[in-house]
């Protein structure tokens, strides 16, 4: 499913839009000190603002997303994982946000497909394509935590 060349693209990316938030806040940063150094009240506290209100934009729509997809690769690249066999039972329709990256849940049986207790939850990234998966297929899952870095057929 992933490839290290996709860990380094998302860095790429990162990198990206790290530089592209830094060079306003740097711009409005200096318009900060200058004018502070003369003393321009007004103009301080609205290039502040400017600042603030810019950081937490970037932060929470440019920034976050990039770096949650970016850590959600390392772990099922480089991280701890594990791996089950089980039956494919169903996957949901809607995304669901975990930890900043979107997944799609769904559940893998490993013993009776009747009894709930048997069932696992796994998370499928909702960035990629939806395999085609037919209920009671045999799969092989590698995950770190509950989020599929990669699958075959069993």
């Amino acid at each position: 499913m992933y490839t290290e060349q996709d860990f380094t693209d998302i860095r790429a990316q990162l990198n990206k839009r790290l530089l592209l938030t830094a060079i306003p806040t740097v711009i409005l940063l200096a318009g900060i000190i200058v004018s502070f150094i003369f003393r321009i009240k007004l103009l301080t506290m609205a290039l502040s603002l400017i600042l603030g209100a810019g950081l937490i934009f970037a932060y929470s729509m440019l920034i976050y997303p990039v770096y949650a997809y970016k850590r959600h690769l390392n772990n099922v690249l480089h991280g701890k994982t594990r791996t089950l066999t089980g039956a494919f039972k169903e996957m949901e329709e809607g995304d669901v946000i975990r930890e900043g990256v979107h997944y799609y849940p769904m559940l893998l049986n490993v013993g009776d497909m009747k009894s709930p207790e048997d069932d696992r939850l796994f998370y499928f990234d909702a960035n990629l394509p939806k395999p085609d998966w037919q209920v009671g297929e045999k799969l092989t899952i590698i995950s770190h935590d509950k989020a599929v870095g990669a699958w075959e057929r069993a």
